[in-house]
């Protein structure tokens, strides 16, 4: 937990960052030139996004990565996940609906998020140094894995590395925040076809820092870019197909506007380690 700051109320962005990966559950609308998007909750689905991330990913992480949407898909797949692809246009999902059928066979595990499933499929695709981390704000995070034995001790301290908080200054200029973030990123060795995208959002609960909030996974598609996310440790999976990493941008950029507060700098967007400008 928090240490001496559990007891402090957090902020509602910082709140939703933690618990959810997501702000809006009432859906996004559609960039205009209409992506189209699936649960993966069906047999052709699974199969194509499998040919998809084998393509650029290492097959023995891709397969651990859907053998965890399966286990959510075959549980909840019943409150009206897609299966095959479709227009995306708005996403509603019935939580109210979900909650019961995950609890009965999970219990207290609450399931896998945003950063859970990136760090799934890009472990044995990046390499991760073996520098400090501050994992202060992974306390949920934490506790899945634990709960739900999702990685064994070695990936655990990798991924917290991998999503350690980032000590930042006391600004709202996104260029400080965004250097910050850089240099932090710039320590890992990324697959240059393979993206991983981040939110990254500015707290001050304890002492200025940077976070990320969201993210997910972009490949190259047979025209333009698939793009998967987990949305919440509650919420589906969502894989998406955009013809440009710009309307990724755009959707991720649009999606989490809300994420800030009083004297906090709107969220920014990493390409791998590199800050995108103009996503705010």
């Amino acid at each position: 937990m928090f240490k001496h700051t559990k007891t402090i109320i957090l902020s509602l962005g910082l709140v939703l960052a933690l618990a959810a990966c997501s702000p809006k559950p009432s859906g996004q609308e559609a960039s205009p030139s209409h992506p189209s998007y699936s649960n993966l909750n069906s047999p052709s689905s699974l199969e194509e996004v499998r040919s998809l991330l084998s393509a650029h990913l290492d097959k023995d992480s891709v397969e651990e990565f859907l053998k965890l949407v399966k286990d959510y898909n075959d549980i909840v797949g019943p409150s009206g996940l897609k299966g095959d692809f479709t227009e995306f246009t708005k996403t509603d999902y019935d939580v109210a609906k979900i909650n019961p059928l995950w609890h009965e066979q999970k219990g207290d595990f609450i399931g896998t998020n945003c950063r859970i499933n990136s760090y799934t499929l890009l472990k044995n695709t990046i390499e991760i140094p073996s520098v400090s981390q501050d994992d202060e704000l992974l306390f949920m995070d934490n506790d899945a894995i634990d709960k739900g034995h999702v990685m064994d001790d070695k990936d655990k301290a990798a991924f917290n590395i991998l999503f350690s908080r980032v000590k930042t200054e006391a600004t709202q200029d996104v260029k400080v925040h965004a250097k910050r973030m850089a240099q932090y990123l710039s320590q890992f060795k990324f697959n240059d076809k393979v993206r991983m995208l981040s939110v990254v959002l500015h707290d001050n609960l304890d002492g200025d820092s940077l976070f990320i909030g969201h993210v997910g996974v972009l490949v190259p598609a047979k025209e333009g870019y698939l793009f998967l996310e987990k949305l919440t440790f509650e919420e589906p999976y969502q894989a998406i197909k955009f013809a440009s990493k710009e309307e990724v941008y755009q959707y991720l950029g649009t999606k989490y506007s809300d994420y800030t507060g009083p004297g906090l700098d709107k969220p920014f967007i990493m390409d791998n380690d590199q800050w995108v400008e103009g996503t705010q």
